[in-house]
């Protein structure tokens, strides 16, 4: 079984932002970055929150709020070490679109719901690969 780690984006990849950052800096860091989704760092480097499209489509026009106002604090999160499937279940259960993913507290990446649909292709790809022809199945070969 895969564990998150084999499918999240790393740390080193990630845009994050600051809970002072404004939803203007936000929208234009998802923008340019092509991303719907920033953990959001204290002055520390602890995770303290989450900030989705979502998020700053509710946010409107409201540039100058501050990412602290429209967050998801204390979001939910998986180790790196859990498989996906336990990962993939707690999305669903609390209708999230990502997690950020941690070990012992550090941010070590984030996984999304792309990531898991990627998985999807990719197993559906492998059942394809192993499937047999319908010629194979209708008894027509006769020896």
């Amino acid at each position: 079984m895969l564990d998150v780690s084999d499918i999240m984006t790393p740390r080193q990849n990630l845009v994050v932002m600051r809970p002072e950052s404004t939803v203007e800096e936000v929208r234009r860091a998802m923008a340019t970055n092509k991303i719907r989704h920033l953990p959001v760092l204290d002055g520390t480097g602890s995770l303290v929150g989450l900030v989705s499209q979502t998020d700053v489509l509710v946010a409107g026009n409201g540039g100058a709020r501050t990412v602290r106002e429209i967050m998801i604090p204390d979001p939910e999160t998986v180790d790196e070490r859990d498989n996906i499937r336990n990962a993939a279940l707690l999305m669903v259960r609390h209708k999230r679109s990502c997690l950020p993913v941690i070990r012992e507290r550090e941010l070590r990446g984030i996984v999304t719901d792309s990531d898991f649909l990627g998985v999807a292709i990719t197993l559906m790809e492998q059942s394809e690969a192993v499937e047999p022809d319908a010629d194979d199945l209708d008894g027509s070969d006769e020896l």
